[in-house]
């Protein structure tokens, strides 16, 4: 702990870095600080009474136990509804990125622009927002602006919402070879309005994979009354030839960009100068791969970041003299990204990697760096310090960040920023979080509160309750993109955000503290007005009636009606064997047509989960089907038990109405002598499949404490099975198997005793990494001298994931065979690629899960140890049991 000394009668603010020992990273899988780690003395503020006035580093808010605002103060509101529902326009499936979206398009990616004018016409109304949009439904390439007054209270007022203009973008890279042009024009990537558009007139920026271009829109006068329209006076005007990874404007000097490549290099563009076309290459290190830029308060100062380091570079400096300063770089020991199973290792994991920066408004020394792991504060007179460091759960770092202007806070004098993050595949139940930091008089930062949700649209589903089997009133469609519109008169701030299919809604953040009853009362409000401008046009939110627009190029036998219970994919394909087609289409149909026969009545209010006490049954647990029931064969499985709690944590069920104690006591009678579980009772299969599945059961009804499992015997089991080569296999004695490593591996994982080398030693990790990396040719086989098979891309992937060493694969050769493996015709993926092959579901699961191993965009995050996804795990760890 540091304090201020004490000379000085009136102390003078300045910064101060908390002393708080860094802890051990054990591998556990949470976000956010407890407690309110190092604590500061305030001698800016001292009390009435002569004690200590204290600063915590983290929970300020629970530290003066009152709500900091900004705070959210209402529902997420509609404010323009979908548009372009006619289902031929689609190149996608709805809610999901085209399928070749590469991940380095996600970052920064941005459809919605603002700016808002002041307007004192009217009493009642203070301005008017302008907002342009980019659908993604218009495939990324159609302009719209829209037009709304904001009230006095910092809302919209929806009767004065009115559709400005549409253009159509006409990106097209430049023409680098004249005997062979683009022939196709880019999607946008990110639109941005500029901080130095005069009042007569906005700036646009749009970036697409290898352009930064601008337009010039014309803004009408405040005194005409005449039908909004938009005016053009510069269209694509050339910022920048050449693939833009991200760009920064200076807020000093007008005109001025920072613009850096896909080549890693910086260049200082000057697009008001004579000389528009012709940037200057920042004179930095020619070693380094840059990813990002910001200014600095200094006019001819940037700072510029790579990978993993930050740093200052002067603009006047020369090519033969750089001038760069190091200001932070990502720690050694900081744990990789949330999607990967972490433990303690003998090897320094892989720095987290820098994935955004920004300049703090209104400050001269202070930055944002986002990570793969926290949100960093830097100080630039602290080089290689961090002043403040807040972990969130984003596992790719977030894909977009807004940093707002500073509120004061009228309670204690003190600055608030608020932090906004997208995450574009939301894999937490939100895909806007944020944080607060708080700048205290003495110079001092605290965190406000740990990344929080900010809520969804369809949130307002949960308000209404309208019936199990009733339509949503708000379609479920992930977000898009985001905008904070601020302004300095204004007692509030307001959120917009861009569903999936158009929509474009809002939120309230108040900048005063409010009491409950306030706050319940506005969201009555907010309730009125949802229901009032949803009742307007009813049908403009309605999700597009069903077309077959996925079955392109089938005959129209094959093509699905709304009874039907399957969906055609459009696989691309321009040949497609129409007796295929027809044979499954006439297998499907008898199919129905046998379902048919058994028709459900009434469905069971309660899970059918045997009583242990029933002298008929030998084990309590799920049943894999009906088929058996009031044989002797009716019997519960280890297997299907895990499999059964897995789906209805998918679904979200809080598994109250589980029969624990009796699960869990059958499992703990399943153990056989050996160490070893019976699948079905005794005399029942016995391998270490079963071991896997006892464990994970454990694992999701918390039953880890209650001494279930002999982990003496099984640890005995496990070391047996373990052989020469490395590997692992079903039971002692029994060939190493890429199945039963991952069964073995994951227990151990689950349980936390894989690294304690009470099973494991170090180097029996090794050999079996060693051996796991071996059975990779192209995709992975599961047993010496046998062909790859695709779904041992997840067993063993996953394997290598909880071991850290899945870095050590050759990925692409591993993705171009799961890629190849996909049946041409029906979809899904095949055993491995062979003529005649046909796709099955457990070979379709297990390639998505290799592919999510893989990191391909629009999939979830797979927990590695557990196979499910990582919201399914989240959900299971914030389950409490009595």
């Amino acid at each position: 702990m540091t304090s201020f000394p004490s000379t000085s009668s009136s102390p003078i603010p300045c910064p101060a870095l908390f002393l708080e020992p860094r802890p051990r990273d054990f591998g556990q899988r949470f976000f956010g600080q407890r407690g309110f780690g190092g604590l500061l003395e305030d001698f800016h503020r001292p009390k009435s009474d002569g004690t200590t006035r204290w600063i915590p580093q983290y929970n300020l808010q629970n530290f003066w136990r009152r709500r900091i605002p900004p705070l959210a103060f209402g529902l997420i509101e509609p404010l323009i509804p979908p548009r372009m529902k006619n289902a031929d326009d689609f190149h996608r499936l709805p809610g999901h990125f085209p399928y070749r979206t590469n991940e380095f398009e996600l970052y920064n990616r941005n459809l919605l622009a603002t700016r808002y004018f002041d307007y004192n016409n009217d009493e009642d109304t203070v301005g008017i927002l302008k907002i342009w949009t980019v659908n993604e439904r218009s495939k990324r390439r159609l302009l719209e602006t829209f037009s709304v007054e904001i009230s006095s209270d910092g809302i919209p007022i929806h009767d004065s919402l009115q559709s400005v203009s549409e253009l159509k973008l006409k990106m097209l890279p430049p023409v680098k070879n004249e005997q062979r042009p683009p022939k196709t024009k880019e999607q946008l990537l990110e639109l941005r309005t500029s901080i130095w558009s005069p009042r007569s007139f906005t700036r646009l920026f749009l970036r697409s994979p290898t352009l930064l271009q601008m337009i010039q829109l014309a803004e009408e006068d405040d005194s005409e009354e005449e039908e909004s329209s938009t005016e053009i006076i510069g269209k694509h005007i050339p910022i920048f030839h050449s693939a833009v990874k991200s760009f920064s404007e200076s807020h000093l000097l007008e005109g001025t960009l920072a613009v850096v490549d896909y080549g890693g290099r910086v260049w200082i563009h000057d697009y008001a100068s004579e000389t528009p076309d012709q940037p200057v290459k920042l004179a930095a290190n020619d070693q380094e791969i840059y990813q990002f830029a910001t200014f600095c308060d200094h006019p001819k100062m940037i700072a510029i970041a790579g990978s993993y380091h930050f740093e200052t570079v002067d603009m006047r400096s020369s090519n033969t003299s750089r001038a760069c300063t190091e200001l932070w770089r990502s720690p050694l020991f900081e744990t990789r990204r949330r999607d990967e199973a972490l433990y303690i290792q003998s090897v320094p994991p892989v720095s987290s990697a820098i994935r955004h920066v920004a300049r703090v408004p209104e400050t001269a020394n202070n930055y944002l760096v986002m990570t793969d792991r926290a949100l960093h504060l830097i100080d630039d007179r602290f080089p290689g310090k961090t002043v403040l460091s807040v972990e969130h759960p984003f596992s790719t770092g977030t894909h977009k960040m807004i940093v707002s202007e500073n509120m004061k806070d009228p309670v204690d004098g003190g600055n608030v920023i608020s932090i906004f993050c997208l995450d574009q595949l939301q894999v937490l139940n939100s895909s806007i979080s944020m944080t607060k930091l708080y700048s205290h008089p003495s110079g001092v930062w605290s965190s406000v509160d740990a990344f929080h949700s900010m809520g969804e649209p369809e949130n307002f589903n949960q308000v209404v309750r309208r019936g199990k089997y009733a339509d949503p009133e708000v379609l479920s469609e992930p977000t898009r993109a985001m905008a904070l519109v601020e302004h300095r008169n204004w007692k509030s701030s307001l959120l917009l955000r861009q569903t999936d299919d158009g929509a474009i809604w809002w939120q309230k953040f108040s900048n005063e503290a409010a009491s409950e009853q306030e706050i319940v009362e506005e969201e009555r409000k907010s309730l009125e007005r949802i229901i009032e401008k949803r009742n307007i046009d009813p049908d403009s939110w309605k999700r597009e009636e069903f077309r077959p627009v996925y079955s392109d190029g089938m005959v129209e036998t094959a093509k699905e009606t709304p009874a039907d219970l399957r969906h055609v994919i459009h696989v691309g394909s321009p040949s497609i064997d129409r007796r295929v087609i027809s044979k499954f289409y006439h297998r499907a149909a008898n199919l129905q047509r046998q379902a048919a026969r058994f028709n459900i009545t009434q469905h069971p209010n309660h899970l059918d989960v045997l009583p242990l006490d029933d002298v008929n049954r030998k084990v309590c647990g799920f049943r894999g089907s009906h088929s058996c029931e009031g044989s002797e064969y009716d019997e519960a499985n280890l297997a299907q038990t895990y499999s059964a709690l897995l789906s209805l944590a998918i679904l979200g069920d809080d598994l109250k109405r589980v029969d624990r104690k009796a699960i869990l006591k059958t499992v703990k009678e399943s153990q056989r002598d050996n160490g070893c579980f019976w699948s079905q009772g005794v005399g029942s299969e016995s391998d270490m499949r079963f071991v896997f599945c006892a464990v994970a059961i454990c694992k999701i009804l918390d039953g880890e404490k209650e001494d279930i499992i002999d982990w003496e015997r099984l640890s005995s089991f496990l070391k047996k099975s373990l052989n020469i080569d490395g590997g692992i296999g079903q039971a002692p004695g029994d060939e190493s198997h890429g199945g039963s490593t991952f069964c073995a591996v994951a227990s151990l994982a689950l349980a936390n005793r894989l690294w304690t080398e009470e099973v494991l030693s170090r180097r029996d990790i090794d050999r079996l990494i060693r051996w796991a990396i071996q059975k990779q040719h192209v995709g992975f086989h599961g047993r010496a001298h046998k062909p790859d098979d695709s779904c041992y891309a997840f067993w063993i992937g996953a394997t290598l994931k909880i071991l850290n060493a899945y870095h050590l694969i050759s990925k692409p050769h591993l993705r171009e065979f799961l890629m190849i493996s996909q049946h041409m015709h029906i979809g899904g993926f095949c055993k491995y690629p062979e003529p005649g092959g046909y796709s099955d579901i457990l070979h379709t699961y297990f390639s998505i899960a290799a592919l999510s191993l893989l990191g391909e965009p629009a999939l979830n995050p797979v927990h590695p140890s557990l196979n499910v996804s990582m919201r399914a795990a989240d959900h299971i760890a914030r389950i409490r049991f009595k």
